[in-house]
């Protein structure tokens, strides 16, 4: 499994999926609030990341000028 282009989070989310999956893992309450978290911190993630990208094409733009 690549975490190419993947947020930590997502790479955990991604992991514990696949202990379910293999049955290492079972799905329950606590697992649930986790892989949430876990979501609601990669909405996070991918937000600041969208942000510094915005930033830096516009401080590309400036510097070009």
């Amino acid at each position: 499994m690549s975490m190419i282009n993947k947020s930590l989070p997502a790479y955990l989310q991604q992991m514990l999926e696949h202990q379910v999956v293999e049955s290492k893992l079972t799905h329950d309450d606590e697992l649930q609030g986790i892989m949430d978290r876990l979501t609601n911190l990669n909405d996070k993630v991918e937000l600041l990341k969208s942000k510094i990208k915005q930033n830096r094409q516009k401080s590309d733009t400036t510097n070009q000028d």
